[in-house]
Protein backbone atom coordinates (compact mmCIF):
# COMPACT_ATOMS: atom_id res chain seq x y z
CA UNK A 1 0.00 0.00 0.00
CA UNK A 2 1.41 3.27 -1.07
CA UNK A 3 1.52 5.86 1.63
CA UNK A 4 2.85 9.24 1.08
CA UNK A 5 1.86 13.17 1.94
CA UNK A 6 0.26 13.06 5.11
CA UNK A 7 -1.18 15.42 7.69
CA UNK A 8 0.39 15.10 11.39
CA UNK A 9 -2.75 16.95 13.24
CA UNK A 10 -1.38 17.95 17.30
CA UNK A 11 -4.40 19.20 19.55
CA UNK A 12 -2.45 20.62 22.02
CA UNK A 13 -5.13 21.60 24.46
CA UNK A 14 -9.23 20.80 25.56
CA UNK A 15 -9.88 23.78 26.75
CA UNK A 16 -12.11 26.22 25.41
CA UNK A 17 -14.69 28.71 26.68
CA UNK A 18 -17.03 28.70 23.08
CA UNK A 19 -19.03 26.03 23.27
CA UNK A 20 -20.25 25.36 19.98
CA UNK A 21 -23.35 22.82 19.45
CA UNK A 22 -21.64 21.20 16.62
CA UNK A 23 -18.48 20.71 18.43
CA UNK A 24 -16.63 17.26 18.00
CA UNK A 25 -14.93 17.51 21.49
CA UNK A 26 -17.66 19.08 24.02
CA UNK A 27 -17.55 15.94 25.87
CA UNK A 28 -13.64 16.77 26.88
CA UNK A 29 -13.57 20.17 27.76
CA UNK A 30 -14.24 19.38 31.14
CA UNK A 31 -11.16 17.31 30.94
CA UNK A 32 -9.33 20.29 30.45
CA UNK A 33 -5.61 18.39 29.30
CA UNK A 34 -2.98 20.44 28.11
CA UNK A 35 -0.20 19.17 25.72
CA UNK A 36 3.10 19.49 27.81
CA UNK A 37 6.37 18.37 25.55
CA UNK A 38 8.40 16.62 27.25
CA UNK A 39 12.03 16.06 25.74
CA UNK A 40 10.82 12.92 24.38
CA UNK A 41 7.99 14.61 22.85
CA UNK A 42 9.81 16.87 21.12
CA UNK A 43 12.33 14.46 19.80
CA UNK A 44 9.16 12.55 18.45
CA UNK A 45 7.13 14.77 17.54
CA UNK A 46 10.22 16.53 15.08
CA UNK A 47 10.90 13.64 13.60
CA UNK A 48 7.37 13.03 12.10
CA UNK A 49 6.71 17.27 11.33
CA UNK A 50 10.49 17.03 9.61
CA UNK A 51 10.07 14.23 7.66
CA UNK A 52 10.06 14.38 3.73
CA UNK A 53 6.87 12.90 3.27
CA UNK A 54 4.48 15.10 5.44
CA UNK A 55 2.54 17.45 3.57
CA UNK A 56 0.86 19.55 6.20
CA UNK A 57 1.53 20.04 10.23
CA UNK A 58 -1.77 21.40 11.86
CA UNK A 59 -2.23 22.62 14.78
CA UNK A 60 -5.60 23.02 17.02
CA UNK A 61 -7.06 20.99 19.55
CA UNK A 62 -9.92 19.36 21.44
CA UNK A 63 -10.87 23.08 22.63
CA UNK A 64 -9.45 26.32 21.84
CA UNK A 65 -5.44 25.97 21.10
CA UNK A 66 -4.80 29.80 22.01
CA UNK A 67 -5.39 28.68 25.31
CA UNK A 68 -1.64 26.87 24.89
CA UNK A 69 0.45 28.93 22.87
CA UNK A 70 3.68 27.89 25.04
CA UNK A 71 2.98 24.58 23.12
CA UNK A 72 2.16 26.04 19.55
CA UNK A 73 5.63 28.33 19.38
CA UNK A 74 7.63 25.05 20.68
CA UNK A 75 6.56 23.06 17.90
CA UNK A 76 7.16 25.69 15.62
CA UNK A 77 10.96 26.13 17.11
CA UNK A 78 11.19 21.81 16.35
CA UNK A 79 11.25 22.80 12.57
CA UNK A 80 14.36 22.00 10.20
CA UNK A 81 12.96 24.17 7.48
CA UNK A 82 10.40 23.63 5.02
CA UNK A 83 7.01 22.76 7.17
CA UNK A 84 3.94 23.85 6.23
CA UNK A 85 1.99 24.71 9.35
CA UNK A 86 -1.31 25.44 9.71
CA UNK A 87 -2.86 27.07 13.18
CA UNK A 88 -6.70 26.67 13.18
CA UNK A 89 -8.41 29.31 16.01
CA UNK A 90 -11.03 31.36 16.40
CA UNK A 91 -8.71 33.94 17.43
CA UNK A 92 -10.78 35.45 20.00
CA UNK A 93 -7.76 37.41 21.97
CA UNK A 94 -7.71 41.39 22.20
CA UNK A 95 -6.26 42.67 18.43
CA UNK A 96 -2.95 43.73 20.57
CA UNK A 97 -2.02 40.14 21.64
CA UNK A 98 -2.98 38.96 18.53
CA UNK A 99 -1.00 40.72 16.62
CA UNK A 100 1.84 40.46 18.47
CA UNK A 101 1.26 36.55 18.32
CA UNK A 102 1.48 36.66 14.57
CA UNK A 103 4.61 38.99 14.43
CA UNK A 104 6.03 35.91 17.03
CA UNK A 105 4.55 33.31 14.57
CA UNK A 106 5.53 35.07 11.40
CA UNK A 107 9.46 35.75 13.07
CA UNK A 108 9.92 31.88 13.79
CA UNK A 109 8.63 30.95 10.27
CA UNK A 110 10.56 33.09 8.41
CA UNK A 111 13.75 32.41 10.27
CA UNK A 112 13.24 28.64 9.84
CA UNK A 113 12.39 28.76 5.71
CA UNK A 114 8.39 27.51 6.91
CA UNK A 115 4.77 28.72 5.99
CA UNK A 116 1.56 28.77 8.44
CA UNK A 117 -1.95 29.34 7.58
CA UNK A 118 -3.79 30.94 9.94
CA UNK A 119 -7.45 29.31 9.69
CA UNK A 120 -10.14 31.29 11.67
CA UNK A 121 -13.26 30.04 12.58
CA UNK A 122 -15.97 31.78 10.94
CA UNK A 123 -19.61 30.42 11.48
CA UNK A 124 -22.76 31.49 13.20
CA UNK A 125 -21.78 29.48 16.45
CA UNK A 126 -18.49 30.72 16.98
CA UNK A 127 -19.04 34.80 15.97
CA UNK A 128 -21.67 35.60 18.56
CA UNK A 129 -19.55 34.60 21.39
CA UNK A 130 -15.95 36.44 20.28
CA UNK A 131 -16.00 39.97 21.49
CA UNK A 132 -12.97 40.33 19.93
CA UNK A 133 -13.79 39.37 15.98
CA UNK A 134 -10.09 38.31 14.42
CA UNK A 135 -11.24 38.12 10.55
CA UNK A 136 -11.27 42.15 9.40
CA UNK A 137 -7.84 42.68 11.64
CA UNK A 138 -6.06 39.48 10.25
CA UNK A 139 -6.86 40.44 6.72
CA UNK A 140 -5.66 44.26 7.53
CA UNK A 141 -2.48 42.33 9.16
CA UNK A 142 -1.57 40.28 6.05
CA UNK A 143 -2.21 43.48 3.58
CA UNK A 144 -0.51 46.05 5.49
CA UNK A 145 2.81 43.98 6.30
CA UNK A 146 2.87 42.18 2.91
CA UNK A 147 3.31 38.58 4.52
CA UNK A 148 4.64 35.75 1.80
CA UNK A 149 5.24 33.23 4.83
CA UNK A 150 2.19 33.52 6.65
CA UNK A 151 -1.17 33.18 4.97
CA UNK A 152 -4.99 33.97 6.14
CA UNK A 153 -8.13 31.95 5.22
CA UNK A 154 -11.33 30.55 7.04
CA UNK A 155 -13.38 27.68 7.62
CA UNK A 156 -17.25 27.70 8.59
CA UNK A 157 -20.15 24.94 8.40
CA UNK A 158 -22.27 23.91 5.05
CA UNK A 159 -25.72 25.61 6.53
CA UNK A 160 -23.86 28.95 7.11
CA UNK A 161 -22.65 29.56 3.66
CA UNK A 162 -24.34 33.09 3.58
CA UNK A 163 -23.70 33.88 6.72
CA UNK A 164 -20.41 33.35 6.44
CA UNK A 165 -19.73 35.83 3.14
CA UNK A 166 -22.14 38.38 4.44
CA UNK A 167 -20.24 38.78 7.89
CA UNK A 168 -16.55 38.15 6.29
CA UNK A 169 -17.57 41.35 3.39
CA UNK A 170 -19.46 43.38 5.79
CA UNK A 171 -16.43 43.42 8.64
CA UNK A 172 -13.82 43.94 6.06
CA UNK A 173 -16.19 47.31 4.88
CA UNK A 174 -15.91 48.84 7.99
CA UNK A 175 -12.01 48.92 8.01
CA UNK A 176 -12.60 50.52 4.17
CA UNK A 177 -11.78 47.67 2.05
CA UNK A 178 -13.77 46.08 -0.75
CA UNK A 179 -14.56 42.51 -0.45
CA UNK A 180 -16.22 40.06 -2.33
CA UNK A 181 -17.05 36.25 -2.37
CA UNK A 182 -16.46 33.99 -5.69
CA UNK A 183 -17.57 30.25 -5.15
CA UNK A 184 -15.55 27.36 -6.51
CA UNK A 185 -17.48 24.53 -5.56
CA UNK A 186 -19.78 23.29 -2.68
CA UNK A 187 -17.30 22.86 -0.35
CA UNK A 188 -15.37 26.58 -0.93
CA UNK A 189 -15.46 29.81 -1.74
CA UNK A 190 -12.77 32.18 -2.20
CA UNK A 191 -12.96 35.83 0.04
CA UNK A 192 -11.29 38.64 -2.97
CA UNK A 193 -9.48 41.59 -1.60
CA UNK A 194 -8.32 43.39 -4.42
CA UNK A 195 -5.34 41.05 -5.71
CA UNK A 196 -5.56 38.67 -2.83
CA UNK A 197 -7.34 35.95 -2.42
CA UNK A 198 -8.36 33.87 0.91
CA UNK A 199 -9.92 30.25 1.27
CA UNK A 200 -12.94 29.69 2.99
CA UNK A 201 -13.85 25.77 3.56
CA UNK A 202 -17.04 24.49 4.57
CA UNK A 203 -17.43 21.02 6.77
CA UNK A 204 -20.75 19.19 7.45
CA UNK A 205 -21.79 19.00 10.76
CA UNK A 206 -21.35 16.52 13.28
CA UNK A 207 -24.24 14.74 14.92
CA UNK A 208 -27.12 17.44 13.03
CA UNK A 209 -30.47 16.76 14.71
CA UNK A 210 -30.81 19.44 16.75
CA UNK A 211 -31.40 21.45 13.87
CA UNK A 212 -34.98 21.88 13.08
CA UNK A 213 -36.37 22.44 9.56
CA UNK A 214 -33.01 23.32 8.41
CA UNK A 215 -30.97 21.46 5.51
CA UNK A 216 -27.86 20.48 6.06
CA UNK A 217 -25.25 18.39 3.95
CA UNK A 218 -25.67 14.60 4.54
CA UNK A 219 -22.41 12.28 4.85
CA UNK A 220 -23.71 10.91 1.89
CA UNK A 221 -23.93 14.73 -0.07
CA UNK A 222 -20.48 15.26 2.19
CA UNK A 223 -18.09 12.27 0.87
CA UNK A 224 -19.62 12.58 -2.62
CA UNK A 225 -18.23 16.29 -2.92
CA UNK A 226 -14.89 15.30 -1.22
CA UNK A 227 -14.81 12.38 -3.50
CA UNK A 228 -15.34 15.18 -6.62
CA UNK A 229 -13.14 17.75 -5.49
CA UNK A 230 -10.67 15.21 -5.02
CA UNK A 231 -11.09 13.16 -8.09
CA UNK A 232 -11.18 9.44 -6.04
CA UNK A 233 -13.32 7.60 -3.86
CA UNK A 234 -13.10 8.75 -0.09
CA UNK A 235 -11.67 6.51 2.58
CA UNK A 236 -9.92 7.31 6.02
CA UNK A 237 -6.58 9.16 6.23
CA UNK A 238 -5.40 12.41 4.67
CA UNK A 239 -7.42 12.57 1.53
CA UNK A 240 -5.13 13.68 -1.70
CA UNK A 241 -5.86 14.55 -5.13
CA UNK A 242 -5.94 11.95 -7.78
CA UNK A 243 -2.89 10.83 -8.68
CA UNK A 244 -0.99 11.66 -5.63
CA UNK A 245 -1.58 8.53 -3.14
CA UNK A 246 -3.56 8.93 0.14
CA UNK A 247 -1.73 9.49 2.90
CA UNK A 248 -1.68 8.80 6.92
CA UNK A 249 -3.66 11.28 9.14
CA UNK A 250 -1.47 10.99 12.37
CA UNK A 251 -3.34 12.48 15.25
CA UNK A 252 -1.25 13.13 18.26
CA UNK A 253 -3.61 14.24 21.19
CA UNK A 254 -2.82 16.64 24.63
CA UNK A 255 -1.79 13.54 26.90
CA UNK A 256 0.56 12.81 24.05
CA UNK A 257 -1.52 9.48 22.74
CA UNK A 258 -1.31 9.11 18.70
CA UNK A 259 -3.70 7.75 16.75
CA UNK A 260 -4.93 7.20 13.16
CA UNK A 261 -7.75 10.24 12.87
CA UNK A 262 -11.37 8.58 13.17
CA UNK A 263 -9.74 5.59 14.75
CA UNK A 264 -9.85 6.60 18.29
CA UNK A 265 -10.45 2.85 19.25
CA UNK A 266 -7.09 2.18 18.21
CA UNK A 267 -4.28 3.48 20.57
CA UNK A 268 -0.96 3.36 18.37
CA UNK A 269 1.80 4.85 21.12
CA UNK A 270 2.44 7.73 23.35
CA UNK A 271 4.78 10.59 22.40
CA UNK A 272 6.01 10.48 25.88
CA UNK A 273 7.15 6.85 26.07
CA UNK A 274 7.76 5.42 22.41
CA UNK A 275 10.15 5.80 19.81
CA UNK A 276 7.92 7.15 16.73
CA UNK A 277 8.63 7.50 12.84
CA UNK A 278 6.82 7.86 9.69
CA UNK A 279 7.90 4.18 8.84
CA UNK A 280 6.44 2.99 12.67
CA UNK A 281 3.04 3.98 11.36
CA UNK A 282 3.12 2.90 7.80
CA UNK A 283 4.28 -0.52 9.25
CA UNK A 284 0.78 -0.76 11.50
CA UNK A 285 -1.64 0.36 8.42
CA UNK A 286 0.30 -2.47 6.68
CA UNK A 287 -0.41 -5.18 8.86
CA UNK A 288 -3.48 -4.10 10.93
CA UNK A 289 -6.42 -5.40 8.81
CA UNK A 290 -8.99 -3.28 10.11
CA UNK A 291 -6.51 -0.07 9.65
CA UNK A 292 -5.79 -1.00 6.40
CA UNK A 293 -9.41 -1.89 5.31
CA UNK A 294 -10.39 1.88 6.57
CA UNK A 295 -7.81 3.27 4.71
CA UNK A 296 -8.10 1.32 1.29
CA UNK A 297 -11.91 0.63 0.80
CA UNK A 298 -14.20 3.25 -0.13
CA UNK A 299 -15.87 4.73 3.13
CA UNK A 300 -19.45 4.60 1.42
CA UNK A 301 -19.12 1.15 0.49
CA UNK A 302 -18.43 0.25 4.12
CA UNK A 303 -20.71 1.82 5.55
CA UNK A 304 -23.51 0.00 3.01
CA UNK A 305 -22.30 -2.70 4.57
CA UNK A 306 -23.21 -2.25 7.75
CA UNK A 307 -26.02 -1.13 7.35
CA UNK A 308 -27.91 -4.36 8.43
CA UNK A 309 -30.81 -2.77 10.83
CA UNK A 310 -32.75 0.51 10.74
CA UNK A 311 -30.52 1.78 14.19
CA UNK A 312 -27.15 1.44 12.71
CA UNK A 313 -28.75 3.29 9.66
CA UNK A 314 -30.05 5.66 11.88
CA UNK A 315 -26.97 6.09 13.79
CA UNK A 316 -24.73 7.04 10.66
CA UNK A 317 -27.27 9.44 9.54
CA UNK A 318 -26.76 10.90 13.21
CA UNK A 319 -23.73 11.08 13.41
CA UNK A 320 -23.55 12.49 9.90
CA UNK A 321 -19.17 12.56 9.65
CA UNK A 322 -17.09 10.03 8.34
CA UNK A 323 -14.82 9.92 11.21
CA UNK A 324 -17.43 10.52 13.79
CA UNK A 325 -19.28 7.15 12.38
CA UNK A 326 -16.41 5.25 13.30
CA UNK A 327 -17.20 6.03 17.09
CA UNK A 328 -20.42 5.83 16.96
CA UNK A 329 -20.45 2.40 15.56
CA UNK A 330 -17.89 1.21 18.13
CA UNK A 331 -20.42 2.25 20.89
CA UNK A 332 -23.01 0.26 19.46
CA UNK A 333 -21.18 -2.88 18.87
CA UNK A 334 -17.67 -3.42 19.56
CA UNK A 335 -17.38 -6.26 16.71
CA UNK A 336 -19.64 -4.37 14.61
CA UNK A 337 -16.05 -3.47 12.60
CA UNK A 338 -14.64 -6.67 12.34
CA UNK A 339 -17.80 -7.70 10.60
CA UNK A 340 -15.99 -4.93 7.77
CA UNK A 341 -12.93 -7.46 8.17
CA UNK A 342 -15.11 -10.91 7.13
CA UNK A 343 -16.93 -8.94 4.49
CA UNK A 344 -13.96 -7.63 2.75
CA UNK A 345 -12.02 -10.69 2.80
CA UNK A 346 -15.21 -12.35 1.44
CA UNK A 347 -15.23 -10.05 -1.54
CA UNK A 348 -11.32 -10.34 -2.25
CA UNK A 349 -12.06 -14.27 -2.45
CA UNK A 350 -14.59 -13.83 -4.25
CA UNK A 351 -13.04 -11.75 -6.88
CA UNK A 352 -9.75 -13.86 -6.98
CA UNK A 353 -12.06 -17.20 -7.90
CA UNK A 354 -14.16 -15.09 -10.38
CA UNK A 355 -10.36 -13.92 -11.96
Amino acid sequence: MELDNHLIYIDITQICGIGCKFCMYSDKHAIKDHLVLTEKAKINISKLINNKEVKRVSISGEGEPLNNIKAFKEILLLSKGGVRFEFITSGYIAHPELITLYDDINKIIIKNGDTCNIRLSTDSYHIPKIKNKPHAVSIKYFLENNLKNMTFSFRSIDIDKEFTRNYLIEELNKIGLDAKVQINDILEDVLLVGDKSFSIDYKNLVKPTFLENIKYMTLKEYIQSKEEKQNRPFTLGNMNKFPLPNGMDITIKPNGNVYFYGIDSHLLANINIDILSIDFFKKIINTNILIKTLHTVPFLNLMDRISINKEIVALIENANNPYWVIKEILKYDKNLLNKIIISEKKINIDMAMND
